[in-house]
């Protein structure tokens, strides 16, 4: 496959239109398609493209591996967001060597996080989120948010929770350089991670805010990501804030109840069932 925005840079370069660049070669329709990477002309065809544009078929395969790797990442994004953390190992192995960073850093985060939640070798992880961090040259790129939360996450696994709090308290800062309706689920990863973090400290005002962000955006993109989590954390920090089970916090334990057995999140489901049945509602 041909990577259409090269054609599309170097035709814009050269001040050449659609029209003339497909007069005498082929339709501007499939100069259009072409572009967007949605069609392959013929060797032919494509051969006079080239020419007109003064491009060699180096020029426009070399992006081609940059499209492969980015369906790959697509693919292992899937697979990690279904807790699939071998089959996200195995489909980062398929990927060629990248020169672009944001695919480097999203490669390296998703190796270093899948690998550590198989393997449980937080200090490897530590060293995969650091080489992120000192590789990337933009601090608001997701992955470089993503790995300072990993940070937060695997400090407070290694039971070092100074260090732990150094990287969630950059957190708040960072959430709002997100462009949130790119990354809904990674935005979401974050807080959960976020409001957990705050539960763990008792700060029991800044986690319910965390999660009130959080179920609003859900609502806003309708979808039931995390919403067992957001629900039980929530009902659960509810009754620690108030040192009882509240009428509101048994509310949002049986949202979390549903939305797990929804979603086939054994973990939350089994829990959310065990305060319920204490407190006699199942």
């Amino acid at each position: 496959m041909i990577d259409g925005n090269v054609i599309k840079t170097q035709r814009k370069k050269l001040h050449i239109s659609q029209k003339d660049l497909a007069d005498n070669i082929t339709t501007q329709g499939t100069i259009s398609a072409l572009e967007r990477n949605s069609t392959t002309p013929s060797s032919e065809i494509l051969a006079k493209i080239l020419d007109r544009l003064s491009l060699s078929l180096d020029d426009v395969l070399v992006a081609n591996t940059k499209i492969q790797n980015q369906r790959f990442l697509n693919t292992a994004d899937k697979q990690f967001m279904n807790y699939q953390f071998e089959d996200t190992l195995a489909t980062l192995k398929k990927i060629k060597k990248t020169t672009v960073p944001e695919q480097q850093a999203h490669f390296n985060f998703l190796k270093t996080t899948a690998a550590m939640w198989i393997k449980k070798d937080y200090d490897d992880a530590v060293f995969g989120y650091n080489q992120i961090l000192q590789e990337s040259t933009d601090k608001a790129n997701i992955y470089t948010i993503l790995a300072i939360c990993e940070l937060g996450v695997t400090y407070e696994m290694k039971k070092e929770l100074d260090k732990s709090s150094f990287y969630f308290k950059q957190l708040p800062a960072l959430l709002t350089k997100i462009n949130t309706d790119k990354n809904v689920f990674w935005y979401l990863m974050l807080l959960d991670n976020l409001s957990k973090y705050y539960s763990n400290t008792e700060n029991y005002s800044s986690c319910l805010e965390s999660l009130t962000t959080a179920i609003k955006f859900v609502r806003k993109h309708n979808t039931p990501m995390f919403m067992d989590s957001f629900y039980f954390l929530y009902a659960t920090t509810l009754r620690d804030q108030h040192d009882s089970w509240t009428q509101e916090a048994l509310a949002y334990m049986i949202k979390a109840w549903s939305f797990a057995d929804f979603l086939g999140d054994k973990l939350v489901l089994q829990k959310a069932q065990e305060h319920l049945e204490q407190q006699n509602i199942l």
